[in-house]
C-alpha cells in the first residue's frame, strides 16, 4: 500500500505541481480566495519593492531639475501661470530642459476679508525663500516694503529703464495692473498691482528679465517662437 506524502515531504517541483493541480479544480472566485489567501505577504512585498523603486527613481529624475525662477502673481488666478512662465523662458533664450521657470498664480486675496490659507501659503514661500518675484496688490505689496522685503528699483533698472518707466516707477516696484503681457496669458490682476523682486533672490537676471518682459518689452503668447529680440 502506498504511504500517504505530506506537503513538507515534497520536493519543491512536486509542490508547484500540486499547486497547480489545486487550482485547475477550483472556479475563479475560489482561485482568488486561495491566491490571496497564501500569496497576499509576497503580492505586499512585491508591490512594496515597486513603490520604492518608483519613488527613487522620481527622487533621481526630479534632482535633475533646478527652479531658476519663481514668481507668485496674486489674483492672477484667472489666467495661465505655466504658459506664461514657458514663455518667459523662452523670451530669456533658455534652452536648457532641465531649468524649471515657475509662474505661481493661485492665491487670491482680497483686503480686510483674506483667506486664511492663502495667506499662509504666500508666508510659507516667501518666509522660504523661494520667490524672486512678487505681483500683489499695493496694500499686500505695501506691507513687504514695510518690512524691507524688495530690493530698490534704482539697483535694478538701468537710468534708461527708469526713464522709460517712470509713469509705472515706486521706489521699490513697479506698477503692472495694465501689463498687456499679464492680459495677454488671462491675468486681470488689480489695477494698483505692483511687482517687486525679493530681496534674498539669488537669481536676479531672471528677475531683471522678467521686468523688462511685464512690462512690454517681451513676447506674448502669439510672438513667443523667436525667444528673445
Amino acid at each position: 500500500m502506498e504511504q500517504k506524502r505530506y506537503e513538507s515531504d515534497m520536493t519543491p517541483k512536486e509542490k508547484r505541481e500540486l499547486e497547480k493541480k489545486k487550482l485547475k479544480q477550483m472556479t475563479f472566485p475560489q482561485k482568488v480566495e486561495y491566491i490571496w489567501a497564501y500569496y497576499k505577504l509576497h503580492m505586499a512585498i512585491a508591490l512594496a519593492i515597486i513603490l520604492v523603486i518608483v519613488f527613487v527613481g522620481q527622487l533621481i529624475y526630479r534632482s535633475q531639475f533646478d527652479t531658476v525662477f519663481y514668481a507668485a502673481i496674486i489674483n492672477g488666478s484667472s489666467g495661465d501661470g505655466e504658459a506664461l512662465a514657458q514663455d518667459f523662458k523662452t523670451y530669456t533664450g533658455d534652452t536648457d530642459k532641465y531649468h524649471e521657470y515657475t509662474v505661481d498664480n493661485s492665491m487670491y486675496l482680497v483686503k480686510d476679508q483674506e483667506d486664511y490659507n492663502m495667506v499662509m501659503k504666500l508666508s510659507t514661500i516667501i518666509g522660504a525663500q523661494q520667490v524672486d518675484v512678487l505681483i500683489a496688490p499695493e496694500y499686500k505689496f505695501q506691507e513687504y516694503v514695510d518690512q524691507g522685503g524688495f530690493y530698490p528699483m534704482s539697483e535694478l533698472l538701468t537710468d534708461e529703464q527708469q526713464e522709460a518707466y517712470k509713469d509705472q516707477l515706486t521706489e521699490y516696484g513697479l506698477k503692472v495692473g495694465d501689463s498687456e503681457v499679464l492680459k495677454a496669458h488671462g491675468m486681470q490682476v488689480d489695477e494698483d498691482a505692483c511687482l517687486g523682486v525679493l530681496i534674498y533672490s539669488d537669481h536676479l537676471e531672471e528677475a531683471k528679465s522678467f521686468i523688462t518682459y511685464i512690462m512690454g518689452d517681451g513676447n506674448t503668447p502669439d510672438e513667443n517662437e523667436g525667444g528673445q529680440q
